[in-house]
């Protein structure tokens, strides 16, 4: 019955309007297509206020963007920005349905008067079909032009649509903020009845360092960046999860001096290693006195102070001992405060397991030198050479998945190493040592070139795979046959060279 009345009241308010000019249903249908931009309007704002970057934002207003300090006041307290675009979208789709589907209906009903058909079903046809059409074009205006678009526009131009629309947003925000108050504070209250804690920064996503790694690691998603840079960056993610033992110089790659050494034999060391910085040692190599830095000496010697046999001892200083398992990030904090150059790494039962220099710590994050500067030539290093038809050298760092690839392989593939040198690492379960070889099936894998804990370049050599039983024994038979064959040509050539003897 009340929807019979609806009815009733929403057709007698089409037919009263039958008699609208045309300049009433012209101004009344840009009143819908106001609503509609007004609606608009406010979704772009929401949508663009989340959706751009709070750094590329901050950057903007460093450089005295006024625009972009409105987007920040605004980022700053999400929750009023969504409560003043949301009064905005509801207040407008109230009115456009208000407003809009009457105009629609007498625009159609105004439209199927002038049909030609009787008189007397005009009335009919307009007061049944006005409405339900009218409704559907409303709906279509308003899901097309009032949200679809400006969300699809908010969201590929965030930036320029979130600078274009903060000021008249956050002026909205301030003429409308009692309204905007007593939102907030209902929705805070029936979070709390449900048993939701309220913050305002609880709308904030907060990026994790595996989020940041995976978007640099996605060509699609760190757009701009180069190989070097995302590698750079993946680098120094990783550096607080690599432990000393990983980077050390390993204990077999030491070069010490004994306590009682002269300025000779540590110029002889410095002459032959090219290092500036060695370890001293008492009785052994687990028996480590302190280091000496060939630098700190130039002093002492541009006075006088150092002749050839002058002994070591008066300038050694004492070392810092770390144990294996200490991360790089706690390593390199601890060098930077006591200003070491140089810590000795020491294993369980603390002997001498290595040592670290502040070098192999930047080395970690920039690279090695040999990796800066290439090949001795100067020129890129060729990820893989081949050196015969069944001998080839590649780097370590090539990807198991591009050897197998290039090669031919089928090495296997697991989350515990994704290079080739991390599958000899893996195999090895050991540092090996250059010219240390790994055979694995038909494939004998020899370390080329390594730096103690870091492998440059892996020879690869591959054997021809031993013919199955069946095809040996099908090639003996084979011989056999043939050799058969050859007997049989050979008696009768005898036997012909017998018979022209006869004749003879």
């Amino acid at each position: 019955m009340c929807e019979s009345a609806l009815s009733s009241l929403l057709l007698g308010a089409v037919a009263s309007d039958l008699t609208l000019t045309v300049q009433d249903i012209v101004l009344r249908l840009l009143s819908v297509f106001l609503l509609i931009a007004i609606n608009a309007f406010f979704v772009a704002a929401e949508f663009s206020m989340v959706a751009v970057r709070r750094s590329r934002i901050s950057q903007l207003v460093d450089h005295g963007d006024l625009q972009a300090k409105s987007v920040q006041t605004l980022q700053r307290r999400l929750d009023r920005l969504l409560s003043t675009t949301q009064l905005g979208i509801t207040l407008s789709s109230l009115a456009l349905g208000w407003i809009g589907e009457s105009t629609m209906a007498v625009a159609v009903a105004s439209g199927l008067t002038q049909l030609p058909v009787p008189e007397q079903w005009t009335g009919a046809i307009a007061h049944s079909v006005a409405i339900p059409v009218a409704f559907f074009l409303i709906a279509y205006l308003q899901i097309i032009l009032g949200e679809l678009s400006p969300k699809s526009i908010a969201l590929h131009h965030a930036e320029k649509v979130a600078r274009l629309l903060a000021p008249p947003s956050l002026v909205i925000s301030r003429l409308f903020h009692p309204f905007i108050w007593v939102l907030n504070q209902s929705t805070q209250a029936l979070l709390r009845l449900v048993g939701l804690e309220y913050s305002p920064h609880s709308w904030y996503n907060r990026v994790t360092s595996e989020e940041l790694q995976l978007i640099i690691a996605t060509e699609q998603e760190s757009i701009g960046l180069e190989v070097e840079e995302r590698e750079l960056l993946n680098n120094v993610f990783e550096f607080g999860e690599v432990t000393a033992e990983e980077i050390m110089v390993p204990r077999t790659k030491i070069t010490s001096v004994p306590r009682d050494a002269t300025f000779t034999l540590l110029l002889e060391e410095v002459a032959s290693t090219g290092h500036s910085r060695y370890p001293v040692t008492g009785d052994s190599l687990d028996d480590i006195v302190g280091m000496i830095d060939f630098k700190e000496l130039a002093v002492p010697l541009a006075k006088g102070h150092l002749t050839p046999n002058t002994n070591i001892a008066p300038w050694i200083r004492p070392v810092r001992f770390i144990p294996e398992f200490t991360s790089l990030g706690e390593l390199l904090g601890t060098m930077r405060r006591s200003r070491l150059e140089m810590v000795m790494i020491v294993d369980e039962f603390g002997g001498t397991a290595g040592l670290v220099t502040l070098k192999d710590l930047i080395d970690e994050i920039i690279g090695n030198e040999n990796e800066l500067a290439g090949s001795p030539a100067g020129e890129e290093e060729v990820a893989l050479q081949m050196l015969d038809e069944q001998t080839f050298l590649v780097q370590a760092q090539i990807n198991i998945e591009q050897v197998n690839e290039l090669l031919d392989l089928e090495l296997p593939i697991t989350d515990e190493y994704q290079t080739i040198g991390g599958f000899l690492l893996y195999q090895f379960q050991k540092i090996p040592s250059e010219g240390e070889t790994l055979s694995y099936d038909n494939l004998d894998f020899t370390v080329a070139s390594a730096d103690g804990p870091r492998l440059y370049q892996i020879r690869i050599h591959r054997h021809e795979p031993s013919p199955p039983e069946e095809d040996l024994e099908e090639t003996e038979a084979g011989e056999e046959t043939e050799q058969a064959e050859k007997d049989e040509q050979n008696e009768e050539i005898d036997e012909t060279e017998g018979n022209k003897e006869t004749l003879t």
